[in-house]
């Protein structure tokens, strides 16, 4: 009886907290059918007839936000605003260039580096790790500027190259495989060395499939990292009309559009995470991360 009770208030405190913590994915999805009026009304600081607090022995002319979980209109104008809008469009497909062949990219470079880390005779090959790890652990403003002064020597700045390169070669992809490898049973290795596998085979039809899911668990973290990617971009990139999302979303000045920019936004960080959860927790789990 008292692991029932235990359980029951255990199970409240989660979905309490875990409530909490949606809560501000629910109101920008519901705000998101909100209308424009309705908007500058509740959230706006401009002072307007209908959305001002007067108490002269409290405040002066005082406009409180006021949230609103369910919206007293609702209404798909925000986005069909948002579909004919050229600017949030092309962010988005800013944000697309950028993140998809960053995800790629780290998969293609990371993969064959970790299992050649692994599998190596190499004896330097250890030093040469340790500085992959010293590199993964500096903060990233220490990281933009010797970034900075090599797309400066590769003629790569003013282009999202210098923002997908260093993603695609970055340290953390090869470290979190590598993890994983650590526990793969060399015995298979062996005999596949024996039946006359080379390494190219062995990594395709041996290692890959069995490591699948921290290969997905890279691919989300690094997809999620580079789609909201924002210190990179401003450093990178000057031209408004190559900034992704990330950067766009915090300019939007127009409250037609802004709760449904905001969700749309979301929505595809939420969509791999929701499909590739079960994959990210086994391929945490699996490479030994905490």
């Amino acid at each position: 009886m008292i692991r029932r009770v235990r359980g029951g208030i255990s199970i409240v405190i989660i979905g309490f907290f875990a409530l909490l913590f949606a809560m501000p994915i629910i109101i920008t999805f519901t705000n998101s059918f909100m209308t424009g009026f309705e908007i500058q009304n509740r959230y706006a600081m401009t002072l307007t007839p209908s959305n001002y607090f007067y108490r002269l022995d409290v405040w002066d002319n005082i406009h409180f936000v006021r949230m609103a979980l369910i919206p007293p209109w609702v209404t798909l104008g925000q986005y069909l605003s948002l579909l004919f809008d050229p600017s949030y469009l092309t962010a988005l497909w800013n944000s697309i260039i950028i993140t998809v062949p960053a995800v790629v990219g780290t998969l293609v470079i990371s993969l064959p580096a970790a299992y050649a880390f692994e599998v190596s005779t190499w004896r330097h090959k250890e030093k040469l790790f340790f500085i992959y790890l010293v590199i993964m652990l500096m903060p990233l403003p220490v990281m933009l500027v010797p970034q900075f002064v090599m797309a400066g020597y590769l003629g790569i700045q003013e282009s999202v190259l210098a923002v997908i390169l260093p993603a695609i070669f970055s340290p953390f992809g090869v470290f979190l495989l590598r993890q994983f490898m650590k526990t793969f049973p060399t015995e298979c290795l062996e005999a596949a060395t024996i039946d006359g596998a080379g390494n190219l085979r062995m990594l395709v039809s041996i290692v890959l499939p069995l490591i699948k899911p921290a290969v997905a668990a890279l691919a989300m973290l690094t997809f999620v990292d580079y789609w909201n990617v924002v210190d990179q971009a401003i450093v990178f990139i000057t031209n408004p009309a190559m900034m992704p999302l990330s950067v766009q979303l915090s300019r939007i000045g127009s409250f037609e559009i802004v709760f449904a920019a905001s969700f749309f936004y979301m929505l595809p960080a939420l969509i791999v995470f929701l499909w590739g959860q079960e994959h990210l927790v086994a391929g945490m789990r699996l490479s030994g991360l905490r």
